[in-house]
């Protein structure tokens, strides 16, 4: 019988009805509470202090350390804690899986919607529990492990179902199917070959221990598509995105769908034939996903990461082969698989810059998750209406339609014993508390009916062995016929196949002499004697094949058997290999990003060194431009001053030169008078002659002539001196030695800058024998005044002691210090400004003398007779 297929049905619209159902709008629904459970993680070190303890299977106590605020303000209440379960340290992968998610993946191989998320601080134990390691594999691959063993038997070929990236799928006709292999197997020819990112151990540790779910519907074809996104800085972005190296991932967007369903619009979902192939994608997703090293965890999730499986199952025709062409009879489900980050508290972590930022993403969201959850319970306990705010939060918006009652809920709530966690275990047990008083809406699957008969699938199956079982015979006995033709004129009754036909119908026989009775009888059981011996060769026939199949099967799997030992040497010596490999991987990616991190802290302080060298060259120029400014106006000054001191010791010299003019004059004119009177002649003026030798006279005297050596031009030379080499310079290997002239009662200096002496003799009489001394050098004489303010101001006159040509010595004066203070408080006398400087008062010429004096007695030890001003020699 040829296989005919049957045309595609026409399409049936979902009733509205049904579709308002799967709402939480009706208050006469079941409603389930969110089932949540808690982890308790093995402490890191068997000495650390420990505040939670498990009491029965479902009830833990919570006590607060002496560390905790809690303590710290005399709140020393233990807290008792009930979940639907609890899991100790000692708790397997296994029976977590068991308790908590395998009913959801039956629930979702039934078509009912599904979410599984972990909540807890950093360090808790989250990421453990959902994916697990090497060894123990977690939630997420038991999952998709149960998953396939079920389907195992019932997957739809690759692209029967397409997705249309609107939360839906599309059922492809069989040339559109071999059309998108076709473009598969271009783009693989086409693509560089890749190594794969999955570890065979990791797929094979996945399998350890197998579990199937009953009660699936055999009329049925399903295909699992998986997506994973990621939630970063509250964004939404796509971990499976085809992207190249150099551009970044964009975000996405939350939008809802026609049936009023969240979903990240534009998301790639990837079907997957197997647990290996989902298992790739999701490391694929890992290495895209943010991950960074914090005090509290080396390696602490910085997002929201989503793993969904999707299951779609759609009714095969009448003929229990092909799928039915209608978009309205596929049904959808999906398990969501959250891993929340952890919250974490800025003053434990010492988070900054991005990794601060991250933290304060993370913790609102999950402020916003709890929110909602409490506007939730608070609308259901008071039958009020509250806004929820879902639309806060990417995470909550996400699942918007499970709170809703779209699925079932539940929550594994991940917790570390230790004590320094305390305060932050505290505000997740009363999250989790708070949280299992939420009411879910039960949601009822539709299912839709075709009107086709059940066990459609199962027919088919037997009928096809039957139908190769038959073929397979009447070829062996009719080799010369057509087997095509033969079997379509055969009536296929799989109850005659082994009969001895035909059967012997009742028969009554009344006499002896019912020969026509007995001849049909004799008829029939010839008939079934050589029936009989058919069966009977045709049953030798199959049993010497079977025993010749059988010892080519035994001979063959015998080969197999040497051939898979010596593979799995060679596997085995590949995976050694490949786990060297990685491990070298790792050393060096290790020390790329140690050399990476001392490479920008070197360039870090290579940026602020070459700043303060900006800075300090900026100073240095500005420095540079000051000392060049004050250098011309001390230039300026100083010129300034010497000009206006030349004027005013020319104008006193003017007017004494006039004053002794006019009594000159006056003498001679009172001597005219008098020489009148007594002689009676007039007396001949001699004005000049006598002026000109009064004023040589003035003009030798001391402190005239030290006025003028002081101000005006120095002479080539000086009569009366010693002659002396003012070139004279000592060895200098021998050092200069200072001697130091001072009064005997000085006034202690309070000044920072004190005068410094390395070698030094200090005198308060000065005699020749000091100066003559061979290796006294420098001669420093120090005198102390008030200044014009009432100021102390300290004055070191400093000079050279020169040997002259007669024995003696003489002292050249080359340099004067001045010492002053004065306070930054004090107002400043008002000072005339000029045009461009400010000068400083002329000395006095009293001052001038003094010092001319003293300088005097200094050099000789005595006082210089009148109208003597040179130095004495020795």
């Amino acid at each position: 019988m040829k296989t005919m297929r049957q045309k595609t049905p026409l399409k049936v619209a979902a009733p509205k009805s049904a579709i308002k159902n799967r709402g939480n709008s009706g208050n006469n629904l079941v409603k389930d509470p969110v089932q949540v459970y808690c982890r308790i993680r093995p402490p890191p070190c068997e000495s650390d202090l420990i505040c939670l303890r498990v009491t029965d299977a479902h009830t833990v106590v919570l006590t607060p350390p002496e560390i905790a605020i809690n303590y710290k303000v005399a709140n020393l209440k233990e807290t008792q804690y009930i979940f639907k379960r609890v899991f100790d340290d000692t708790v397997r992968q296994h029976e977590v899986y068991t308790s908590v998610a395998q009913p959801l993946v039956e629930g979702l191989i039934r078509g009912r919607n599904g979410l599984l998320f972990t909540y807890g601080v950093t360090g808790s134990g989250k990421t453990y529990t959902m994916t697990g390691d090497l060894q123990h594999r977690g939630i997420m691959p038991r999952c998709l492990d149960a998953l396939f063993r079920t389907i195992a038997d019932f997957q739809a070929k690759k692209y029967t179902f397409k997705s249309d990236r609107l939360n839906s799928f599309d059922i492809l006709t069989e040339a559109e199917v071999l059309l998108e292999r076709q473009t598969e197997l271009n783009a693989k020819l086409t693509k560089t070959t890749r190594k794969k990112d999955l570890d065979q151990e990791v797929a094979s540790q996945a399998s350890v221990e197998p579990s199937e779910i009953s009660g699936i519907e055999e009329d049925n074809i399903y295909a699992v598509f998986i997506n994973y996104v990621e939630v970063y800085n509250n964004s939404v972005y796509d971990l499976l995105e085809e992207t190249t190296i150099q551009k970044t991932m964009q975000s996405k967007m939350i939008r809802e769908d026609a049936n009023h369903n969240m979903f990240v619009h534009g998301v790639t979902e990837v079907e997957v034939k197997s647990v290996e192939d989902a298992l790739e994608l999701f490391q694929i997703g890992q290495k895209r996903k943010r991950m960074g090293h914090t005090i509290l965890n080396a390696e602490s999730s910085r997002s929201h990461s989503v793993f969904t499986i999707r299951l779609v199952q759609a009714p095969v025709d009448v003929q229990g082969e092909n799928v039915v062409q209608d978009r309205n009879a596929i049904t959808v489900s999906q398990l969501s698989l959250v891993d929340l980050a952890g919250s974490e508290r800025t003053n434990r972590t010492g988070n900054t810059g991005q990794r601060l930022r991250e933290a304060g993403n993370i913790n609102n969201s999950l402020m916003t998750l709890r929110t909602c959850l409490e506007i939730l319970r608070e609308n259901q306990q008071t039958c009020g209406g509250k806004k929820v705010p879902y639309r806060d939060s990417k995470i909550t918006h996400l699942f918007k339609n499970y709170f809703d009652g779209e699925g079932q809920v539940r929550m594994i709530v991940c917790v570390n014993p230790r004590a320094e966690d305390y305060d932050e275990t505290a505000q997740v047990m009363k999250f989790a508390e708070m949280t299992q008083d939420v009411q879910i809406a039960r949601p009822t699957p539709i299912k839709l009916d075709m009107g086709l008969t059940p066990g459609r699938r199962r027919a088919n199956q037997l009928f096809k062995l039957a139908y190769d079982e038959m073929a397979e015979r009447h070829q062996l006995h009719h080799p010369q016929q057509q087997q095509q033709q033969h079997v379509d004129r055969m009536e296929i009754d799989l109850g005659l196949v082994y009969s001895l036909e035909p059967f012997v119908a009742e028969m009554k026989l009344g006499s002896p002499e019912s020969n026509e009775l007995i001849r049909k009888l004799s008829e029939i059981l010839e008939l079934r004697i050589k029936k009989r011996k058919l069966l009977d060769d045709d049953f030798n026939v199959r049993q010497n094949r079977f025993r010749m199949n059988l010892h080519k099967m035994e001979s063959e799997n015998l080969a197999l058997r040497t051939e898979s030992i010596s593979l799995k040497g060679v596997l085995t010596q590949s995976k050694q290999k490949i786990t060297a490999l990685e491990n070298k991987i790792v050393i060096y990616e290790s020390s790329i990003d140690d050399l990476n991190r001392r490479n920008r802290v070197l360039e870090e302080r290579v940026r602020e060194l070459q700043t303060q060298l900006n800075q300090k060259t900026q100073l240095v120029s500005q420095k540079e431009l000051e000392k060049e400014r004050q250098r011309k106006k001390f230039t300026s000054k100083f010129a300034v001053e010497s000009e206006k001191m030349s004027r005013e010791l020319e104008i006193k010299l003017m007017e004494q030169k006039n004053k002794l003019q006019d009594e000159m004059r006056d003498k001679e004119e009172r001597l005219r008078m008098v020489s009148e009177i007594v002689q009676g002649t007039p007396v001949k003026r001699t004005r000049s002659n006598s002026f000109d030798k009064d004023f040589q006279r003035l003009e030798s005297t001391p402190n005239v002539k030290s006025l003028v050596s002081a101000y005006a031009a120095p002479r080539s030379s000086r009569p009366g001196t010693a002659v002396s080499n003012t070139r004279h310079r000592r060895s200098r290997s021998t050092g200069d030695r200072w001697l130091e002239h001072r009064a005997a009662n000085t006034v202690p200096l309070g000044t920072i800058l004190q005068p410094y002496y390395s070698n030094s003799k200090s005198v308060t009489k000065l005699t020749d024998k000091d100066v003559l001394a061979e290796k006294t050098t420098k001669y420093c004489l120090i005198q102390q005044d008030a200044d014009t303010e009432g100021e102390l101001e300290t004055k070191l006159y400093k000079g050279d002691i020169i040997p002259t040509s007669g024995g003696g010595a003489q002292v050249v004066f080359n340099d004067v210090e001045c010492l002053k203070q004065y306070s930054p408080t004090k107002t400043p006398p008002n000072r005339k400004r000029s045009v461009n400087i400010i000068t400083p008062s002329a000395p006095p010429l009293s001052e001038i003398q003094n010092i001319n004096s003293k300088c005097s007695t200094a050099i000789e030890g005595h006082a210089v007779a009148e109208g003597q001003n040179k130095r004495s020699r020795h």
